[in-house]
């Protein structure tokens, strides 16, 4: 049974009482209509509960003018379905101008069926024209659980396949941040967790005066490190790229011997990004050393006033070769290591609420009354 099969299954199987609403009328006639496109006579209101970004899969779009590069995946409900749809390429300013947000009224107009040409029977809906509702949305206040709510998707209610954190286009793995490309989105994202304990240390480490003499032609051995700067997430992905996730992040780390910057690349930040902090100790294998680009923006550490070895950095990997990264607990950390302290230790509010009773911090504030 094809997408489409399992979808008109499901609307027939709505009650008589329900046959009223959006999602269990207009798709119906858009699913069974002989043409893709769908206008709509009706002007039942659906409530927008989620907007979601991505680069877009549509090489066509770079031109002579500021290119549109980004596409949107927008989920609405009547109160008795929710689904997630795309949003044509031609309504992104109303995202833009924050015009279409969550929590308002929308009545679309006219919407279509886009076939996955990969998938045999597979698409989603694209929803072409709109008009503006209320601001706050009556569906909603009607609504006491929206999780309850079923999603429409290709294997009927409940099914998560159009809940996950993956564009409709199947072309895209992951969603942005609605404002910035910096801030990590979506639970591909792996949180910051308190480090397992761990024991097993080789003997013998690289400092950084040893790789920085030797440059990048040799098989480096482990290194004990501890974060005393982190940058901001960088994407660099564009139309075009076949890189699934295109992220990089720097930090400035430090043995015994030095400082150093540690470039952290592609899948490796979904996994380590959030967990490696200011004042992180790790455990480095299978690192490689490259030459650094010297013309970058480099932080201003004066931590113990510390040499700083800005000739080649350590590159971390998803593969060749596949970097193995281990967070030593502060616990497990001997002073025989002669890693050096942090300088400062900014934190947020939101940090500062979970943390110990002992913890010491600082915080940098506005006042705004």
């Amino acid at each position: 049974m094809t997408e489409v099969d399992n979808i008109l299954a499901c609307s027939e199987s709505v009650t008589e009482e329900n046959q009223n609403y959006f999602f269990s009328s207009t798709l119906e006639q858009l699913f069974t209509a002989k043409t893709r496109t769908f206008k709509s006579d009706k002007t039942d209101s659906v409530a927008v509960i989620g907007l979601q970004r991505y680069l877009t899969e549509d090489q066509s779009v770079v031109g002579q003018h500021q290119p549109d590069i980004y596409s949107y995946d927008i989920t609405v409900t009547d109160g008795v379905w929710q689904a997630k749809c795309i949003l044509d390429r031609g309504l992104n300013y109303l995202v833009e101008k924050n015009i279409i947000r969550s929590g308002i009224e929308i009545k679309i107009t006219q919407c279509s069926f886009l076939y996955n040409e990969r998938r045999l029977g597979h698409g989603c809906v694209c929803i072409e024209k709109i008009e503006y509702g209320s601001l706050e949305s009556d569906v909603l206040r009607k609504i006491k659980d929206l999780d309850s709510v079923p999603m429409l998707s290709k294997d009927g209610f409940g099914n998560m396949a159009l809940q996950c954190d993956a564009p409709l286009q199947v072309g895209r793995k992951h969603y942005l941040s609605l404002w910035n490309n910096e801030d990590p989105e979506g639970r591909i994202w792996v949180p910051d967790i308190p480090p397992s304990d761990v024991s097993n240390f080789c003997d013998k480490l690289h400092t950084y005066t040893e790789i920085s003499s030797l440059g990048c032609m040799f098989q480096p051995l482990p290194l004990l490190v501890r974060v005393i700067h982190k940058s901001r997430l960088r994407y660099y992905g564009k139309p075009g790229l076949k890189i699934e996730y295109p992220y990089q992040a720097y930090f400035e780390v430090a043995d015994q011997s030095g400082t150093m910057s540690l470039v952290l690349w592609n899948e490796l930040c979904l996994e380590w990004y959030q967990r490696l902090n200011v004042g992180t100790v790790l455990y480095l294998q299978n690192y490689s050393i490259k030459q650094s680009y010297q013309n970058r923006s480099r932080p201003h550490i004066d931590n113990h006033r510390m040499k700083s070895f800005h000739s080649v950095e350590v590159c971390l990997n998803p593969w060749n070769p596949t970097a193995v990264l281990t967070v030593v607990p502060a616990k497990s950390v001997p002073s025989q290591w002669g890693l050096p302290e942090v300088s400062y230790n900014f934190t947020t509010r939101l940090v500062h609420y979970h943390c110990f009773f002992i913890f010491a911090c600082y915080h940098i504030s506005v006042v705004v009354t």
